[in-house]
């Protein structure tokens, strides 16, 4: 979903759509799913080159996702639809958020873990331990990591509570890069990544596949070319009214169900579950790795 607070934050979506082109290719998308560039060039009758300008302004509204795939027929662009729907407010008020408190969990400080490969974790320095060994996620290196992949299983933080006697929480919100996790590399390859706090649900995103088509934005020079590069960054947050997976209601799961207090731990759980309908794995991106450069960042919200 995109979502805009205030009309004046669209002008590039304003300007994606303002094109018959462009809303055929979303239309298309619609229709038949994920389709390659050169279908869109055949079906307008434009060049590959007008047709690849078209795609870069839908892609960078956020209205759809391009990546690479390798096949018989050589390395084609594929494109997907990256949202379900826009909603601009033009007559909301706009609401202070009150006092935010904020902090980052390095992808290597969980407190607890449970790993099956394929499997790994790294800082920009090296893979620690070695490929698909679950006993390197023990290692006192963890801590440095900035990027870390699994199977299936679950890695559980312990997020730092700013809550104090007085606070009136509204929202506890947390972001973070995945993607999921392919034996070798596929780009299409779901995975139902969940996410838990305090041993409760909250939902699941799912993921489309692992990322390669280009180097993310932070990697290492040496990082490995043919493993996951980046991945999509998402927020999950917890309301009064109920849980949220990139700003999509995911359960009804709210602040009051979980009854967080000053004082107490709140554990923050990503899995896989072995189970899950499309289990495809994990990807965690951290400092130093992906496009975003930062942990797993938390959010406090405060009337």
């Amino acid at each position: 979903m995109i979502y805009l607070k205030d009309f004046k934050q669209g002008l590039l979506l304003y300007e994606a759509l303002d094109s018959e082109v462009r809303l055929g290719i979303l239309d298309e998308l619609l229709q038949k799913g994920e389709l390659n560039l050169a279908y869109f060039a055949k079906r307008f009758n434009v060049s590959n080159g007008a047709i690849t300008a078209h795609a870069k302004k839908l892609h960078a509204a956020g209205l759809i996702d391009i990546t690479t795939s390798s096949g018989t027929r050589g390395t084609q662009k594929i494109c997907s639809l990256a949202t379900d729907k826009v909603i601009i407010e033009f007559t909301g008020q706009p609401q202070s958020e009150g006092r935010v408190e904020s902090a980052q969990i390095d992808v290597g400080a969980y407190v607890d873990y449970d790993i099956h490969p394929t499997c790994g974790i790294a800082t920009r320095e090296k893979v620690i331990g070695g490929f698909d060994d679950p006993a390197c996620f023990s290692y006192p290196e963890r801590m440095k990591a900035g990027l870390l992949w699994l199977s299936w299983g679950y890695v559980e933080y312990l997020v730092p509570n700013y809550l104090n006697e007085n606070s009136r929480l509204s929202e506890i919100r947390f972001s973070m890069e995945i993607a999921s996790e392919a034996p070798g590399y596929a780009a299409y390859y779901p995975s139902d990544i969940h996410f838990a706090l305090n041993g409760k649900t909250l939902g699941s995103f799912l993921s489309k596949g692992e990322y390669n088509d280009r180097a993310g934005t932070c990697n290492p020079p040496w990082w490995y070319g043919n493993l996951g590069q980046y991945g999509k960054k998402i927020t999950v947050s917890v309301t009064r009214e109920g849980s949220f997976v990139g700003g999509i209601k995911s359960s009804n799961v709210t602040l009051d169900d979980l009854a967080l207090t000053a004082g107490g731990q709140i554990r923050l759980r990503i899995f896989v579950p072995e189970d899950a309908a499309h289990r495809g794995g994990l990807t965690l991106f951290g400092k130093g790795f992906g496009d975003y450069d930062e942990g797993i960042v938390c959010d406090f919200i405060c009337k």
